[in-house]
């Protein structure tokens, strides 16, 4: 006998189907009642008024509470506390356990980690979403709530802390077997960078290799950016600075890795693109691996992008210069300043056409100058009047001329505080920021620490902001 008999509804307006009475017994008496529900039209409610016949009516009120009783509502009720603060933890484990709300417990979720503030709030809504497998992938998939989250708790805590959590989600997700997406997986890598943390590089450098992922240009200059190579100093007064061969097996390969699984940073590296390029010789530059950037440099001449007109574009030189210029202004900072000079002469950029603070790095070593115009020997004088006044400002004093050739040095207001600056173990004539420390890590936090109880006395010598340091908190990481 067929599950259901199909007949000419009263409606002459429609044909529909319609359950027969006899078999009722058949199915479930709530998805019979929904069915009968969804068959009801306005016209039939209309002539039963008319009719003056209220059974039907009574019959349809009757199995709407049926329905209803047995159907929960379509989300449980939630309020979340009007000042901005997180759900209560037992109120979220008992809202999360109930089942078959897919689409609340995504919301409710991202509401709750939209009020994290730092990473412990964030565990707990990790902790509680994966207890079950549902919310779980929900979970895997809030790849970005989770992000924006850590990011937000850099306001409350220190960025070794949130390598810490981001290294215990990851865990987690590998284990329990859910998807890592490349914008958490790039997180992971820039905090590892942010933490100095040569294992944390060569984890998620060599799972991101494995995942396939193709590295963006953007994420390429993040990272770079983040190892706080710039020239003013900001990203080490957070995280102090890195150590000068942890960072060269991020760039250019890890001790312990075998032949043929390498995961370095310079196999992400495409030279067909101008701003991985730059970066990459920035950060080469501040290591002085010297040798990388000559072979790097070897690499430009061939390069098709070398030649092509556009960009890279520069308004002191020709497009195909632009290139040649950073690469020698790398090499001179770096402090080669004889392939420096070789360089300058194969790229035929002036000497005059380089910038003031690059002519000076190289008439340093003015032996090994290749090239003569007539700006070296002015360049010469303004180089010994700029020496002579670093060494004024050390003092404490300035100069005052009385006529050409004579003159006398008069003390200054900040005299005092000068020499107690020229006092301390860590004098410098002039700032070297984003330059790494030669030394391990544990050599370079012991360093930092010292260099905090002298930093009244170097005010002058220090980054110039307002941004507190939370190297003191390193201690207390999690």
């Amino acid at each position: 006998m067929p599950l259901l008999k199909v007949h000419q509804s009263s409606r002459r307006h429609a044909t529909c189907t319609q359950i027969a009475p006899a078999d009722h017994g058949q199915l479930d008496q709530v998805e019979v009642y929904q069915h009968q529900l969804s068959l009801v039209s306005p016209v039939d409610t209309l002539r039963y008024i008319l009719l003056n016949d209220m059974r039907p009516l009574l019959h349809q009120m009757n199995m709407r509470a049926i329905v209803k009783e047995a159907v929960p509502p379509p989300n449980p009720a939630v309020s979340f506390p009007i000042n901005g603060q997180m759900l209560d933890p037992n109120e979220f484990r008992r809202l999360m356990a109930i089942k078959g709300f897919t689409k609340f417990h995504r919301k409710l979720m991202k509401e709750q980690m939209l009020r994290c503030q730092n990473p412990q709030d964030i565990m707990r809504v990790v902790a509680v979403a994966l207890q079950r497998k549902d919310t779980s992938l929900e979970l895997a998939a809030m790849d970005l709530c989770l992000v924006r989250a850590f990011y937000r708790s850099r306001e409350t805590t220190t960025d070794h802390k949130i390598f810490g959590a981001i290294n215990t989600v990851i865990s987690r997700f590998r284990r329990e077997g859910l998807p890592i997406t490349r914008y958490f997986l790039a997180i992971g890598i820039k905090f590892a960078a942010r933490s100095r943390s040569l294992p944390g590089m060569k984890r998620y450098l060599k799972l991101y290799r494995e995942l396939g992922f193709i590295m963006p240009r953007n994420l390429f200059r993040a990272i770079i950016a983040k190892f706080s190579v710039g020239n003013n100093g900001y990203g080490e007064i957070r995280n102090g600075r890195w150590s000068r061969r942890d960072l060269l097996q991020v760039l250019l390969g890890f001790d312990d890795t075998p032949p043929g699984e390498e995961h370095h940073l310079g196999l992400f590296l495409d030279r067909s693109e101008w701003t991985q390029l730059h970066g990459w010789m920035v950060v080469l530059s501040r290591c002085k691996a010297t040798d990388e950037l000559w072979k790097e440099w070897l690499l430009w001449l061939a390069n098709p992008i070398r030649s092509k007109s556009g960009r890279p574009e520069s308004a002191n030189a020709e497009s195909k210069l632009r290139g040649d210029y950073r690469y020698i202004e790398a090499m001179a900072e770096a402090g080669d300043t004889a392939r420096a000079w070789t360089m300058l002469r194969d790229s035929e950029i002036s000497f005059k056409a380089c910038r003031t603070n690059v002519r000076r790095l190289l008439l340093r070593d003015l032996e090994h100058a290749t090239l003569w115009d007539d700006q070296i020997p002015l360049d010469l004088l303004e180089q010994y009047d700029a020496e002579l006044t670093k060494i004024e400002r050390a003092l404490g004093v300035e100069w005052i001329s009385m006529s050409e050739d004579q003159g006398y040095h008069k003390p200054t207001d900040s005299m005092q505080q000068s020499l107690e600056a020229l006092s301390s173990p860590f004098f410098k004539l002039e700032p070297d920021y984003g330059f790494p420390y030669d030394g391990t890590p544990e050599e370079i936090k012991a360093r930092h620490e010292q260099m905090m109880l002298h930093v009244e006395d170097m005010a002058m010598y220090m980054p110039k902001t307002m941004r507190k340091t939370t190297m003191s908190e390193y201690d207390t990481m999690s």
